[in-house]
């Protein structure tokens, strides 16, 4: 089991508290996590100071890239089952998997298919 670490105060070191040590906001502690340029090298490197003496982890990284979405107009010709075929084999010996939808045509499907990826992604 992995310890949790905590503030002074006995609570969660979360990126609120990384920025409020550091007097910095949580967008830029984000920015220093994701290695951004627009953040100047001091700030980077006292945000740096206060994750290292908060002991602040990362949560470890999501997967992503093991489903794909794919999006065909139509699914009742020969070119789209040779297509989906295709994208399966690659993605099966990829050990990923597929997410397929058919949008018919209807702008109100593709808005309900991207409203859906969105959400997935979040």
């Amino acid at each position: 089991m992995t310890e949790e670490r905590t503030d002074a105060r006995g609570g969660k070191v979360t990126l609120h508290t990384v920025a409020s040590e550091a007097g910095v906001s949580v967008s830029t502690v984000s920015k220093v996590l994701n290695d951004r340029a627009d953040v100047s090298a001091e700030t980077k490197e006292r945000v740096e100071a206060v994750m290292d003496a908060l002991g602040y982890q990362r949560r470890p990284a999501r997967r992503r890239g093991s489903v794909v979405d794919l999006v065909l107009n139509e699914l009742d010709s020969l070119w789209s089952v040779e297509i989906v075929r295709g994208v399966d084999e690659v993605l099966h010996a990829a050990g990923a998997g597929m997410v397929l939808s058919a949008v018919h045509g209807r702008s109100s499907a593709t808005r309900e298919w991207l409203d859906q990826l969105a959400a997935r992604r979040s």
